[in-house]
């Protein structure tokens, strides 16, 4: 116990930063899926409450913790109806890929107000905090949505990709063996620093790029 306490004590200002940003990146990336789905005629969202920006309806107590301490954990999967789709392998793709589509999207609009930020010498030097948040919901933003993208069960690139290349994908989207084998595969991979060594490379030539300016 004496651990952890020290443990977030010695962490507490990464965490005034950290905390706000993840709230707001997985909401944002939740609420995209539920919204997409909506839209395109499931009511599925509305049913099991993830139409809503309310961040403790897209939260797993266990994945948040574990994002918190290890830097990688999940948020509740937004449920889908694949038989409520009229169009439904085009309509899972859109609805798969609206949730990093969302996190680029944030990572537009921060970059574009940290540009602004930036631009005022008496903003920067008042209010160093917003320009810290700032930087940080470019950097989450873009990394979520390169790292849903991957075609790894559960990863949302994994459902695009069954769609788009399964004959009966309905079968795969939310099967819990597959999510389980996938996860295995994705935590060995994060283990042997494979996804990381290539993301951190990846992220860090976009992230130098655009913050740099």
């Amino acid at each position: 116990m004496q651990g952890l306490l020290s443990y977030i004590r010695s962490n507490i200002q990464n965490w005034i930063v950290y905390v706000p940003v993840l709230l707001i990146v997985i909401t944002i990336h939740e609420y995209s899926h539920a919204w997409t789905a909506w839209k395109l005629g499931d009511t599925t969202p509305v049913e099991t409450g993830r139409l809503s920006l309310n961040p403790l309806r897209h939260l797993d107590p266990l994945g948040t913790i574990a994002l918190l301490l290890f830097g990688v954990g999940w948020a509740r999967p937004v449920m889908i109806d694949f038989a409520a789709f009229k169009h439904p392998r085009r309509d899972t793709v859109l609805v798969s890929l609206a949730g990093p589509a969302s996190n680029f999207a944030t990572a537009i609009v921060a970059y574009l107000v940290l540009l602004l930020v930036k631009s005022s010498p008496a903003i920067v030097t008042q209010f160093s905090y917003v320009g810290t948040v700032l930087r940080s919901l470019v950097g989450f933003s873009v990394g979520l949505g390169v790292f849903n993208l991957l075609p790894i069960p559960p990863l949302d690139g994994s459902k695009a990709f069954f769609a788009l290349f399964f004959k009966r994908p309905e079968r795969f989207l939310y099967d819990r063996a597959v999510d389980l084998y996938g996860t295995i595969i994705l935590l060995a991979l994060l283990w042997f620093n494979i996804i990381g060594g290539v993301m951190s490379k990846v992220l860090g030539f976009i992230l130098y790029t655009l913050l740099r300016l």
